[in-house]
């Protein structure tokens, strides 16, 4: 008995010393070693953690987001306060600039060789993660007065009625923007033409030079909306899929795109918007009184039938609307 446990004893040590036994050998590092550091993604997620809870303590800021992807760090939020737009802007550089979540990053991106990525990103408010951007790369030498002050001149560009303003980018000269007219300013007689002098008055003002900047407009409208209550509600009808057609080969080139508005039951009105001239006033459509009335008929027949009663037929102009109705 004696002999067998002995062989037994030596057996298990060198079992033990080749490494074979792992559970004795983890069960004594836990015992007598410090516990593991935390991985980067431990560190990651609770300095990002921190951070996002510092933001939202911010007066003036919302929807604030995080998003890491290739050891690049991007930062979002939505300024609920333009006047507080700078101000908030240069606290929430502030906290990203002293958080771990920099540092976590940058150490993480140095042992792999690869060079990190900070950007800013200001959404609109209630965006919720999507829609529009201006995007500002965080340089380690990026001044911070300068970035706030970009960020406080798009918020203010954005309060133009009438208007969405599109993705952009900035840089210390200057913007890249897009910015759109939507249908309901349209309706209540906002052009390009008169929000792009607006735009360029703002850039001045805050120390720009427009011409260092580039400013797209365009116009947009949803495919068809409902009035329920007073309220516009978006609709969807396979039927309105290809009933302009016949409207559309009677306009001309400057043709662009067309909105169904459903007044009641059975009425439509078609809203048609044309292109943009490079100076962004709305370009003439080619349309006749006689060649609506032609078009008309040819889309009461062939698609609406006794679904749907065409009423008006209303063209967006840069003076403001033209209507072809129902009765000529």
């Amino acid at each position: 008995m004696r002999n067998s446990q002995k062989t037994w004893r030596s057996a298990r040590t060198a079992l033990i010393a080749t490494g074979i036994v792992l559970t004795g050998s983890v069960l004594l590092s836990g015992c007598t070693s410090e516990p593991d550091p935390p991985t980067y993604r431990e560190e990651l997620q609770a300095s990002a953690t921190t951070l996002r809870e510092q933001l939202e303590q911010v007066d003036g800021l919302t929807d604030v987001s995080q998003t890491i992807s290739s050891y690049e760090l991007t930062i979002e939020f939505a300024v609920d306060d333009p006047a507080r737009a700078e101000a908030a802007t240069v606290e929430a550089l502030e906290l990203i600039r002293a958080s771990e979540v920099r540092e976590v990053v940058s150490a993480e991106a140095a042992a792999n060789d690869i060079e990190p990525a900070f950007v800013l990103g200001i959404a609109q408010v209630g965006s919720n993660e999507a829609g529009p951007r201006l995007t500002l790369p965080i340089a380690a030498d990026a001044d911070t007065q300068t970035l706030a002050k970009g960020v406080a001149t798009w918020t203010e560009m954005g309060e133009i009625e009438g208007i969405e303003l599109g993705s952009s980018s900035f840089e210390p000269t200057g913007f890249t923007m897009r910015y759109t007219v939507g249908y309901e300013g349209l309706l209540a007689g906002v052009r390009p033409t008169a929000v792009t002098p607006q735009l360029i008055q703002i850039l001045s003002a805050n120390g720009y030079d427009p011409a260092a900047s580039t400013i797209s407009p365009s116009i947009s409208a949803p495919e068809a909306v409902n009035s329920v209550g007073g309220e516009e509600k978006y609709v969807q009808g396979t039927r309105f899929a290809r009933a302009h057609l016949p409207m559309k080969a009677v306009a001309g080139p400057n043709w662009q795109s067309v909105l169904y508005f459903i007044p009641g039951n059975d009425d439509v009105d078609m809203y048609l918007l044309p292109a943009l001239a490079p100076d962004g006033a709305l370009l003439p459509l080619d349309l006749t009184a006689d060649s609506v009335a032609a078009a008309r008929a040819q889309i009461q027949a062939d698609h609406f039938r006794d679904a749907w009663r065409l009423r008006d037929v209303i063209v967006f102009t840069e003076q403001g609307t033209d209507v072809f109705g129902a009765k000529g």
